[in-house]
């Protein structure tokens, strides 16, 4: 008759096998587990290392915007990845994702008071909304036009300007300009030039029929521009391929809170073979 199993405990130096000797793996009535000769043993992972400094709204940017790019090198369509996107209808695209909202401000390369200098064909976006947006932003009323005229005339220095701010919306296909007096469409396809000059900040150029222009974009979704356009458009962009829209540590700082994030198919700098 077969009796109730009783649990072993860990053995006394005078229990054991057959003559008090140890239990070993040749004793199958002991009921021990002993792995198996040549089983796989699989290595515990690394702990993850202490974050060193905590995780900010910047680092969410730049983590949703690295997950844009790893979606686009994989050949899929992004989501939206901003809390809030205004509602844009797009115009460029049928198939156009509206993906990241935020408050932006325009600059432009001026000497003097920015806000004296008339058109003149600067391009900022195509068809009849564009051109009264870009009027408005400098046409200014008449009777002001002598007193700009003369700040501009006693300020000689160039630099970076304020021009306006705006609602800034960046999509699949191209970016918004939104202020009290419309929305402003620029397409990736029109753009020439993007160039990350800060956290936050791109400098951009763009050209159509209506003309050309270059300005500086200040928001909160600087790299996504800069990431959405040069996937598309240059691949080796140098800020790209180098990962210098981000802080050098950054993928270590990502990990360490658990943010991980998957480079594999980003471009990198392929040097060009000698002769």
């Amino acid at each position: 008759m077969t009796g109730t199993p009783v649990p072993l405990g860990p053995a006394r130096p005078d229990e054991g096998g057959a003559g008090g000797r140890p239990v070993t793996s040749s004793d199958s009535s002991a009921g021990a587990l002993v792995p198996a000769q040549g089983a796989d043993v699989v290595p515990a992972a690394p702990p993850r290392p202490a974050p060193r400094r905590p995780w900010t709204g910047q680092d969410f940017v730049w983590w949703n915007t690295a997950g844009v790019l790893t979606a686009l090198r994989a050949g899929r369509r992004p989501n939206p990845v901003s809390p809030m996107v205004d509602p844009i209808r797009a115009v460029f695209a049928a198939d156009e994702v509206m993906l990241a909202t935020c408050d932006a401000e325009m600059l432009v390369w001026r000497r003097g008071d920015a806000t004296y200098n008339p058109s003149r064909g600067f391009f900022l976006a195509g068809g009849p909304v564009g051109l009264a947006l870009t009027a408005a932003f400098f046409g200014g009323q008449a009777y002001l036009n002598s007193r700009r005229k003369r700040a501009a005339e006693a300020d000689a220095v160039e630099k970076w300007r304020h021009l306006a701010y705006a609602r800034l919306t960046v999509s699949t296909h191209g970016i918004y300009l939104g202020t009290g007096e419309g929305v402003m469409p620029i397409a990736f396809a029109d753009v020439q030039e993007v160039q990350l000059t800060g956290t936050g900040e791109v400098v951009m150029a763009a050209a159509n029929a209506s003309g050309s222009a270059r300005w500086k974009l200040r928001g909160q979704w600087a790299e996504l521009v800069l990431m959405m356009w040069a996937a598309r458009y240059l691949p080796g962009h140098p800020q790209l391929v180098g990962r210098t829209w981000l802080p050098a540590d950054w993928f270590a700082h990502a990990a360490a809170w658990g943010y991980a994030v998957d480079t594999s198919n980003w471009p990198r700098y392929q040097p060009r073979a000698l002769d």
